[in-house]
């Protein structure tokens, strides 16, 4: 019977859900979290982009308001610099209004986010600048969003064997 008691107590007490209220604490702003809520509107909204890409010397626009926002925005959602093992490995300062976070470790593949806001506290802009390489690629990405006006991703790749790719979209919100 007590082995009974002990089983469904595991059970019932093991189950419970964590108390949601509780957040974790971030050591830098919360830019995934900024950019998963964007997605979300981006999504409901569907609003109407022009978008250029041009990889290398070929270019093609097109005016379109069924974007894969997820996808589209991934590259943002990769940058997030709040994962645990980078806690203190960014300095933080203010330059010409812009809060911005600089990498301290060059091994970092997000060197610089910027986050300019308004005088409510609204983000404006955020830019970020991240870098890797390895004994096969280097890569460089400039990535640019501005709500409701613009986006942009710089990509440049030099690839060993390959060569070297430019990479760059810029959507452009219509109102």
């Amino acid at each position: 019977m007590n082995k009974i008691l002990l089983i469904l107590s595991i059970f019932l007490f093991g189950c419970q859900t964590p108390d949601k209220s509780v957040k974790k604490e971030l050591a830098y702003p919360d830019i995934a979290g900024f950019f998963k809520t964007e997605i979300k509107r981006l999504s409901e909204e569907k609003p109407t982009i022009s978008k250029e890409v041009h990889l290398n010397k070929n270019q093609e626009t097109k005016l379109s308001n069924q974007i894969n926002w997820d996808e589209e925005l991934s590259t943002f959602l990769a940058s997030d610099i709040n994962k645990p093992s980078f806690r203190g490995l960014y300095k933080k300062h203010v330059e010409d209004g812009e809060l911005v976070f600089s990498a301290t470790d060059s091994k970092l593949k997000t060197r610089e986010l910027k986050i300019l806001k308004d005088n409510t506290g609204k983000i404006k802009r955020i830019t970020i600048t991240n870098h890797s390489e390895n004994l096969l690629y280097t890569t460089d990405d400039y990535l640019e969003y501005c709500p409701d006006s613009i986006y942009q991703i710089v990509k440049r790749q030099e690839v060993k064997v390959i060569g070297t790719n430019n990479y760059w979209i810029l959507g452009k919100f219509k109102k």
